[in-house]
C-alpha cells in the first residue's frame, strides 16, 4: 500500500486494503519483526463480536493522550475484548488494559487476514480463532505469561 493512500477513505469506498503492522501491541499474533501485514476489509453486514480485530480511530487530537495514557486521534488495530450494548471495548494482544467504550462510528474496518512471509492466514481460520479466544480468556495474566515466555526463550537461546 502506498503510504499516501487514505486507508479510511479506501475502506469507505468499499475497498480492501493491505498494509504492514507497526508496534508490538498485537504481538504475538501480529509481529512487525516478521514483516507481518494485515488485510483490512470494509465493515461486514454482521455485528462485530469478541475476538474480531478492527481498525478504529481514537477520539481526540492526534499527538495528545487521554487520561489512561492512550494516544489520541490515531488509527489503531486492536481486538474486540467485549461488546456491551452499542459500546466496544478493545485490547491489544500484548496488553491487558482494556480501552473503551468506543462508538461504532469510530470503527473503520475489519481485519480479515494476516500475511506473514508471503503466506496469508484468514482471520476465520479455525486454529487461529481458537488461539485468539484462549488468549482473550487469559487477558488479566498476560504480562506474567509473556514474561515467562521471554525467560524460556532466553534460556533456549543461550
Amino acid at each position: 500500500m502506498n503510504d499516501k493512500q487514505d486507508v479510511e477513505k479506501l475502506l469507505l469506498q468499499g475497498q480492501t486494503v493491505q498494509f504492514p503492522t507497526t508496534g508490538y501491541s498485537m504481538y504475538p499474533f501480529l509481529n512487525p519483526d516478521k514483516k507481518d501485514q494485515v488485510i483490512v476489509a470494509p465493515l461486514p453486514k454482521r455485528r462485530l463480536r469478541r475476538g474480531d480485530v478492527v481498525l478504529y480511530r481514537r477520539d481526540g487530537e492526534k499527538g495528545s493522550t487521554d487520561a489512561e495514557g492512550f494516544a489520541e486521534g490515531i488509527l489503531v488495530l486492536h481486538r474486540i475484548h467485549h461488546v456491551k450494548g452499542d459500546a466496544y471495548y478493545m485490547v491489544g494482544d500484548n496488553q491487558n488494559q482494556v480501552e473503551g467504550p468506543l462508538r461504532a462510528d469510530q470503527i473503520k474496518g475489519l481485519m480479515v487476514a494476516r500475511v506473514r512471509k508471503g503466506r496469508t492466514m484468514s482471520a476465520s481460520n479455525f486454529l487461529y480463532a481458537l488461539s485468539v479466544h484462549a488468549w482473550l480468556l487469559v487477558c488479566p495474566i498476560r504480562p506474567g505469561i509473556m514474561g515467562a515466555a521471554r525467560v524460556i526463550k532466553d534460556c533456549l537461546i543461550r
